[in-house]
Order: C-alpha cells, then sequence, then structure tokens
C-alpha cells in the first residue's frame, strides 16, 4: 500500500518540482531583467553627469578666455591709453619760445611717460605671451611668478625643480596658466604668508605640487567657490582636462590650499 500512495504521488511531486523550477527560472529572468535596466539607467545618469561635466569644462573655457580679452582690454585702456594720452598732452604743451626751464620740464615728463608707456606695454604682452616661458622654459617662468609673490607681498616661497625638460609648446603654456592662476589667487584673496611650488620630471611624466597656506575655502559640492576671482578653480580644471592630467584639490577655511597634478610629458603634439 505504502508503495502504491508514492507512486500514485509521484506525478504531483514532479508536476509541483517542474513548476517550482519554471517559476524559480522565470524569476530568475524577471530579476535580470530588472536588474540590467537599473544598471542602465544608472549608467545612463552617469553618462548624463560626465557630458554635463564637459560641457561645463567648455564652458569654463571660452569664459576664461573671454575674462582675459576682457582683463587685457581694461590694461591696455587704464594703462597703456592712459599713458598715451599724458604724452600727447605734454607734447601740445612743448612750444619752442616757451621758457627754456618749462620746456625741459614738459620734455623730461613726456620722455617719463613713453617710458613708463613701453614697460606698460610688455607686461601686457607678457600676459598675452609669457616672452619667459618660450626664452627660459617652464621652470625659470614659473619661478619669475613666485619672485613676484616675494616682491610684491613679502610672501616665503619654496621653489624646487629636480631638472628642466621641455616639452609640447601648447601644453607647456597651460602648465604655465594653471600656476599664474594659482599665484595670481594667491595674491589677491589667500593672505598667505608661505608658498610652495615644486617641479618633479622624469623621463615620460612632470609632477606639480603648489600649497599656500593661506585662508582656504569651503569646497562645494559642485566644486565652485566664491573665493577666487573669475573662474578660478573651473578655468584650471579645463586647463587639466586639457592637458588630460590626474590631478587633486585640497582646500577648507583656515588650511590653505594643496593642488597636485601629474602630466604624461609622451603625450603627442596637440
Amino acid at each position: 500500500m505504502g508503495s502504491t500512495g508514492e507512486i500514485s504521488n509521484l506525478p504531483f511531486q514532479l508536476f509541483f518540482g517542474v513548476a517550482g523550477m519554471i517559476l524559480l527560472t522565470v524569476f530568475l529572468i524577471v530579476f535580470f531583467i530588472v536588474y540590467q535596466k537599473r544598471l542602465l539607467n544608472e549608467q545612463e545618469k552617469v553618462n548624463k553627469i560626465e557630458i554635463e561635466y564637459q560641457k561645463s569644462l567648455l564652458t569654463a573655457g571660452i569664459l576664461a578666455q573671454e575674462e582675459e580679452r576682457k582683463r587685457y582690454a581694461v590694461d591696455l585702456h587704464d594703462g597703456v591709453g592712459g599713458v598715451l594720452s599724458a604724452i600727447k598732452l605734454y607734447v601740445q604743451r612743448l612750444q619752442l619760445d616757451m621758457p627754456s626751464e618749462e620746456f625741459s620740464l614738459m620734455k623730461e615728463r613726456a620722455l617719463n611717460a613713453i617710458t613708463e608707456n613701453i614697460l606698460e606695454i610688455r607686461t601686457v604682452t607678457n600676459n598675452l605671451l609669457p616672452q619667459s616661458l618660450e626664452r627660459v622654459g617652464l621652470v625659470a617662468a614659473s619661478k619669475g611668478l613666485c619672485n613676484k609673490l616675494a616682491e610684491v607681498k613679502a610672501i616665503d616661497v619654496d621653489f624646487q625643480a629636480n631638472t628642466e625638460q621641455r616639452f609640447d609648446q601648447n601644453r607647456e603654456k597651460a602648465v604655465f596658466r594653471i600656476i599664474q592662476e594659482l599665484t595670481n589667487n594667491t595674491l589677491k584673496h589667500s593672505k598667505a604668508t608661505h608658498v610652495k611650488l615644486h617641479f618633479s620630471f622624469s623621463e615620460t611624466s612632470l609632477a606639480v605640487q603648489f600649497s599656500e597656506n593661506g585662508q582656504g575655502f569651503h569646497m562645494n559640492p559642485d566644486r565652485t567657490h566664491k573665493a577666487s576671482s573669475g573662474l578660478g578653480l573651473k578655468g584650471i580644471e579645463s586647463r587639466i582636462a586639457f592637458l588630460d592630467a590626474k590631478w587633486k584639490y585640497d582646500t577648507a577655511p583656515a588650511e590653505g590650499v594643496t593642488v597636485k597634478f601629474t602630466l604624461d610629458l609622451k603625450t603627442p603634439q596637440l
């Protein structure tokens, strides 16, 4: 009897076993589909964030160029234009029949204004196209920026470079502009007393570290801040992207700013 009962229950056991396997298979398929859909949604979100980030860098680069052009236009108008106007006034006042002392005074003032104008033009053109960078290289040109910190605000500077290695001109200029932005921010905003700038060249790469002990700032989640002039950090990020460099930016209130980035020197010329 027992054997007969077990045999009669066998079809039911097989049915429930097969049904269970089918349900399990259906569950796994549904789970896989839902999981894949969730992965795709997450990937779409990541792609969207990446696209928005790249757009923001591109926009920042364009706006940074416009900001630089605006600054140079102001320098030319207020600096060079103002001095030229003064020279014009001095020359207009010069007369052959005027007393010799007054003539000499006007002549001396005109010559001094011309000398001042020449220096002003050199400053503007050097900002537009750093002649020292092309002539002496990145290390020496960057040291000149650090010397400016020491001269203008008596900031103590720790400058080190293990060697000098020239590389693609456009990429050299991008590195120089990053350091220029950092030193300008230090002069204008940081209230720092000590700055460190180190260059470490290897056969294939360049590592740069810049740090200052100023007031720092709070970095918002979107990596923006109000402490720097113009587009500051975004301009640096756009140049880092251009260099395809690995970088790290650390700051906090009362803890200064530290920037480290490394770029491959063997990247094909752009």
